[in-house]
């Protein structure tokens, strides 16, 4: 009866380990996840900004100073800085989809 129990407790134990590791991954891609939105969205926001700038320099007529601006300047450095750490949150959601895929692939060792 001993054996029973304690087999039955094994279980539950291992079924809990499971969940609790379970979760902590989940929670991990959702945090990343919203990550990924806030810095697209912090993108959008820049890009509209640029847009603007841009439209009031075309209007103004002052075409030439486009490029040479500060504003617009400030804005595609902003732009190019949120590009690459949105490149390092999709890669840190690739890693941690990797790093899944490879713990369910390992044999399990029974003792």
């Amino acid at each position: 009866m001993s054996t029973l129990m304690d087999d039955i407790a094994k279980t539950i134990r291992e079924g809990v380990d499971t969940v609790v590791e379970k979760t902590e991954e989940l929670t991990k891609m959702g945090k990343i996840k919203v990550d990924i939105i806030n810095v697209k969205r912090n993108v959008e926001k820049n890009f509209a900004e640029l847009g603007g700038k841009v439209y009031h320099l075309i209007v103004e007529e002052d075409t030439n100073q486009i490029a040479s601006n500060n504003e617009v300047k400030d804005l595609l450095e902003k732009i190019k800085v949120l590009e690459v750490k949105l490149d390092e949150k999709n890669t840190e959601m690739e890693n941690v989809k990797h790093k899944k895929a490879a713990e369910e692939e390992k044999p399990e060792i029974v003792a």
